[in-house]
């Protein structure tokens, strides 16, 4: 371990501060940090730290403001009757220029809402959404919430739920938007959840039909602050300083190759397995760290396309977007790891997206092996489950070919993103989804036209169309 830091040095430090290290304070011993949780350079560093035989979480605060509202947000928490950590050690900064310490109890062992959400079949979430839902309900009647109400914020340990994060407790406004925003961290599907859980919130819990429309509102409005964050430097996503264009990544996949990449595409192009040669985009399969990545070229045709394009967001840029809209959706599609428009001051000209190589096939390669009466159920599940969340998230694709949907293990992958579209109109999105459902239909004929056409016939039915064979 290198010398220790002190606290000006850590203040100062930026979003590439790593654990281990040791960190020297006046008032303290030295203090090893052997992992780090969060960390907003100048304002502070969330670390686990070993104290007194045990290990407790350490908040550095940078301002005295964020370290007072943390401790009196976890006292409000305790007065509501919400389980939360017991405060262990603090330290003050009498000058309030350097830092203030709080440290709590560390659950050891604990597993946040977010983790069990993600690896836990929908079936077995009701008792701890339930349990999430009593806290937001005690924190209400007490007149406070947490404004910062992500899943993240409970804590799973020895079956009792925690609820963290002291800083976001605020004064009580809007507790319908706080609750529906609980459940707009989750993807579409667990709405279905929210009739049977609402219910443990206790006095004042709100109908389900009035809560719904409040959750389709919110989950947008956390879709789109998020998708502001994929084109900044941020604890997500990473932009690079790069002359003549601008260039994002994923901060956890950077790595020396993607680098190389994405500062020098054309020489990946040459080096490059092309899949698709278009006179508005190249698609090639190149080396990646460990297996290929796709490579996305948008091309500039001629001078007058580049002119159309100078000002307006790239297909790359669209696409990026898009990719991160549809995981927060819950639709699977390729990761996408890196972005780049290239740029002659505010003109936009050709750009690059870089992908995860998919190791599956076309759904229409995969029938053609199969036919239609290899259809198995999980297939009509996905296809199912996608033109229901595309319904729910108000999104249309724009191109439904089948070679535009990836058939990967038990799995189907939506690919080529740069049309996809979030409707605001409700008449444009039916008329833009109607079209999505003949277009995908349109793939087919015979048994399978019409073994899709009976799956479909429901959402084609609320969007206000017959689907069409015009293959007969």
């Amino acid at each position: 371990m290198t010398d220790p830091l002190t606290l000006e040095a850590l203040k100062r430090s930026d979003l590439s501060l790593t654990a281990p290290f040791s960190l020297q304070a006046t008032g303290l011993d030295s203090m090893d940090c052997e992992e780090v949780y969060r960390h907003l350079p100048g304002r502070r560093v969330v670390f686990r730290t070993h104290w007194g035989g045990a290990h407790v979480l350490v908040k550095l605060f940078f301002r005295r403001k964020d370290f007072d509202r943390e401790r009196s947000g976890l006292q409000a928490m305790r007065n509501a009757g919400v389980l939360c950590p017991n405060e262990v050690w603090i330290l003050k900064d009498g000058s309030s220029k350097s830092g203030d310490f709080l440290a709590t109890e560390f659950l050891e062992g604990a597993v946040s809402l977010r983790q069990l959400y993600a690896s836990r079949p929908r079936e077995a979430m009701p008792a701890l959404l339930s349990d999430a839902v009593a806290m937001i309900g005690r924190l209400h009647r007490a007149g406070v919430m947490q404004a910062d109400i992500h899943l993240d914020n409970f804590l799973f340990r020895d079956g009792e739920l925690y609820m963290i994060d002291g800083g976001g407790i605020q004064p009580l406004k809007k507790p319908l938007h706080n609750l529906a925003m609980f459940f707009a961290q989750m993807v579409p599907e667990y709405d279905q959840l929210m009739p049977e859980v609402i219910q443990a919130y206790g006095a004042g819990s709100p109908e389900p039909e009035q809560l719904q429309s409040l959750i389709t509102r919110m989950r947008e409005k956390r879709i789109r602050h998020y998708l502001a964050k994929t084109i900044r430097d941020c604890t997500q996503f990473q932009r690079l300083k790069v002359r003549g264009a601008f260039v994002v990544m994923a901060r956890q996949r950077v790595t020396d190759r993607l680098l190389q990449v994405i500062t020098q595409p054309e020489v990946a192009v040459g080096q490059a397995t092309f899949l698709k040669r278009g006179n508005t985009a190249t698609v090639m399969k190149v080396t990646g760290d460990n297996g290929s990545w796709v490579l996305k070229r948008y091309n500039i045709k001629n001078f007058w396309h580049g002119l159309k394009r100078a000002f307006r967001r790239s297909r790359a840029w669209i696409s990026w977007q898009n990719a991160y809209r549809l995981e927060l959706l819950g639709i699977v599609t390729p990761q996408p790891l890196a972005m780049r428009e290239n740029r002659a001051g505010l003109f936009r000209q050709g750009a690059y997206l870089i992908t995860e190589w998919s190791s599956g096939e076309s759904l229409q390669a995969w029938l053609l092996r199969h036919g239609p009466a290899g259809i198995p159920d999980w297939l009509d599940r996905e296809v199912s489950r996608l033109f229901a969340i595309m319904w729910l998230g108000r999104v249309s694709h724009g191109d439904m070919k089948a070679t535009n949907l990836i058939v990967c293990g038990e799995q189907l992958q939506l690919i080529d993103l740069d049309a996809l579209h979030r409707h605001r109109c409700k008449w444009f999105f039916k008329a833009a989804y109607g079209k999505d459902l003949q277009r995908f239909m349109d793939n087919w004929q015979g048994k399978t036209w019409q073994h899709f056409e009976q799956l479909l016939r429901p959402y084609a039915s609320q969007c206000g169309i017959k689907l069409i064979n015009k293959k007969v």
